[in-house]
This record gives structure tokens, sequence and C-alpha cells, in this order.
């Protein structure tokens, strides 16, 4: 079974489950398409584009026509982060406290607290998993 694996070096298409869940909202999706090349999962999900590499440390792109976040996350660390607010041709400060880091070959689980401009905006998870 080729899920999330160390060292993939061509295009495998795959379906995933998501969900994130915050203080205001429960997103859940499932049989998301997805496409894994070189490490980096990307799928979409209505109007956001996603792209999570998992290598070293996991990092995780979101993009739409609003804006574009850029976190890494480290377990039980503070990271930087990028938060561009595109309209405004802005960037916020933004640090990724991980809390909790699973990640396995079909499942990336983490629970992280957000804060943009040193303000504390809330707590987080997050769970991808590669159906079989």
């Amino acid at each position: 079974m080729l899920l999330f694996i160390k060292e993939v070096f061509f295009i495998n298409n795959l379906l995933i489950d998501f969900y994130l869940k915050n203080n205001e909202e429960n997103i859940t999706k499932k049989n998301i398409n997805a496409k894994l090349k070189h490490n980096q999962l990307t799928f979409e999900i209505e109007n956001d584009k996603y792209v999570v590499e998992r290598g070293k440390n996991i990092s995780l792109k979101k993009e739409n026509s609003d804006s574009l976040l850029e976190f890494n996350f480290i377990d039980n660390k503070c990271v930087e982060g990028k938060y561009y607010i595109k309209e405004l041709d802005f960037y916020m400060d933004a640090k990724v406290k991980t809390n909790k880091l699973i990640n396995k070959d079909n499942k990336l689980e983490i629970n992280y607290e957000l804060y943009l401009q040193d303000e504390y905006i809330g707590k987080f998870e997050l769970i991808i998993t590669v159906k079989e």
C-alpha cells in the first residue's frame, strides 16, 4: 500500500479524509482527491488549495484568492510562520506552537496553537487520513 512514504518520486492519486477543528468551526471532508509527489500531498477543498510536505519537518501551505498561509510544525516547538493578505499586500507575523504531532504512513495529526501579531488566535486540530 502506497501512502505517505518517506521518499516518493512519482505522482500517485489518492483519496483522503480531511478534518480541521478550531474555536469557531469544524470542517470534515471525506474522499477528497489528492496527489502525492516527492513527499508533497496536494489537494483542494472548495476554493482553498493545500500543500502538505512531509520531510524532516511537516509544512502546510494553504492558498486561496484572499490569503496565503505557510506553517511549519515541529513537535513541542513554537516556530515562525507566514500569513499573507493578498488584497492588502501585507504579511502578518505568525507563530505556530505544535502541541502534538503524529506522522504515520497513512495519518497525519497535528494539534497546534496559532498566534498572529503576537495575539493568541486559538487551538487547532488537523487530521489528514489517506484512504486504503
